[in-house]
């Protein structure tokens, strides 16, 4: 369910930017994909006048399809248009294959971003390629002064998500140390294979090169950490956003999905560091959130998902915070709905698996340490409808 711009177009309209996280995903896979598409600032007025109101908050990426749709998340854009071109599919159609493409994806898009917001904001060096990124994306001032005042708002807002977030000087080595273990794992990983599942991109590369391309890929300090630890990894970012079906590297690869339904082997160490390092963070969001929902049973459907109900709607509905262990130490972090929803997207896939399917991924799961996370549901189901996060 998405309201309307009342505008058409000839080409598919990106509303995002360079500096965008969740803008990189859609950039890539519509370049993938082969969709056409121009990408547009939202500094430009026609987003201030009708974007933002029919969306209801500030948020990009949009995806404006030549009809006026307005799709808001990501997986969205990308589920839209899997669904009505069935070229260059982009989701393995083999079931172990598909479920670990949508289940790096959901790790991707939603749990590295406690180290994207510590290498893009705690660094000072980097405040002047910072700034005018943010400048770029939300100022069409020339003057710098105006700049500034454009842009505060939101750089003050997203400045402030390492503290929200639990990222600190006691806890900043254990991010680095794990962040530096996950570009060593890839690196060896992109080594051997142009993409996460083989030779064809997947929703698991999606997933990943937001994070890893717009804050960890592209600010300088962890572009320049990426580069000299794992340049194969920073290869692959840069691969991501070419329409090339084959990279002049890999060209003996066939640009394909695995016909063996096998997960390649340099990916499994990977996957055991995202449940590691990145599982107890999943496991904190989906029992806060179950605990808020049975704790708010009386609820209708419809009603918000969102620890406040009277907060301002957003992208990111805060649902309370918790703790989480990374590498021994305590981080005090905040929970989204956002993140619990795409869990439960992910969850859909795993139940809609044939037995052969499932007996795969939970050998797979057992092998790397993700069994009871994944065998873990919500209490009460969400839907997501006019870009707002709701109980079913």
């Amino acid at each position: 369910m998405f309201h309307n711009s009342g505008r058409k177009h000839d080409v598919v309209q990106l509303w995002g930017g360079p500096a965008s996280l969740w803008t990189g995903r859609v950039r890539a896979y519509l370049i993938k994909k082969g969709i056409p598409y121009q990408e547009i600032r939202p500094a430009e007025e026609r987003y201030r006048k009708t974007i933002f109101p029919r969306v209801g908050y500030f948020a990009i990426p949009v995806t404006e399809l030549t009809d006026g749709t307005l799709i808001q998340d990501g997986t969205d854009t990308m589920e839209y248009f899997e669904a009505r071109h069935g070229q260059r599919p982009m989701v393995p159609a083999t079931p172990l294959l598909r479920a670990v493409a949508w289940l790096i994806e959901l790790f991707g898009c939603d749990l590295f971003f406690i180290p994207a917001m510590h290498y893009r904001w705690n660094f000072p060096e980097q405040e002047a390629f910072i700034r005018a990124e943010f400048v770029r994306l939300a100022s069409a001032a020339t003057d710098t002064e105006m700049q500034n005042a454009h842009i505060e708002p939101t750089r003050r807002f997203f400045k402030d998500f390492p503290r929200r977030m639990g990222i600190n000087e006691k806890t900043i080595p254990a991010i680095e140390a794990s962040h530096v273990e996950c570009l060593e794992h890839l690196n060896e990983h992109f080594a051997h294979h142009p993409y996460i599942l083989g030779g064809h991109p997947s929703y698991a590369d999606f997933g990943l090169v937001g994070p890893l391309y717009a804050h960890l890929g592209r600010d300088p300090v962890p572009a320049k950490l990426m580069k000299t630890i794992a340049p194969h990894v920073y290869r692959w970012t840069e691969r991501m956003f070419e329409a090339n079906e084959l990279d002049f590297a890999f060209t003996s690869t066939p640009y394909a999905f695995p016909t063996d339904d096998r997960v390649p082997q340099t990916l499994i160490p990977f996957i055991e560091y995202l449940f590691r390092d990145c599982g107890p963070q999943l496991r904190g969001m989906l029992d806060t959130y179950n605990a808020w929902a049975t704790d708010q049973a009386s609820l209708p459907s419809g009603a918000p998902v969102q620890a406040d109900p009277d907060a301002p709607a957003g992208a990111h509905p805060q649902l309370g915070t918790f703790e989480f262990n990374l590498r021994g130490t305590t981080i005090h972090t905040e929970a989204y709905a956002n993140v619990v929803y795409h869990f439960q997207r992910v969850a859909d896939i795993l139940d809609a698996l044939d037995d052969d399917g499932r007996g795969r991924f939970d050998a797979l799961m057992a092998r790397t340490g993700g069994g009871d996370l994944m065998a873990t549901r919500l209490v009460r189901r969400m839907k997501f409808e006019y870009y707002r996060f709701l109980l079913a």
